[in-house]
């Protein structure tokens, strides 16, 4: 396979499978937290407190998540490429 395509569908390809897998996790942390599904923030009826709290949770974990798969897709690739950390 060309190397320029594997440098960029293989960070696209584990990136969603991350994304999917990050956005289940922390709604079962949620659950597991809180005894309750995770709220619809657009929901007018969701106090704003919890809204924000919902928010601030799922983002902080996918973007973590996101962030160590990003470093690990590029340890990767340098690998695959034989290039050695400078």
């Amino acid at each position: 396979m060309n190397d320029k395509i594997l440098e960029k569908v293989y960070p696209a390809i584990v990136g969603a499978l991350t994304t999917f897998i990050a956005q289940f996790v922390v709604r079962k942390l949620w659950q597991v937290a809180t005894g309750n599904t995770p709220p619809d923030p657009h929901d007018p009826d969701v106090p704003t407190r919890e809204a924000i709290t919902w928010f601030v949770a799922s983002s902080i974990g996918v973007g973590v998540a996101q962030m160590l798969m990003g470093r690990s897709a590029n340890r990767k690739i340098r690998q695959w490429q034989g290039i050695s950390r400078s």
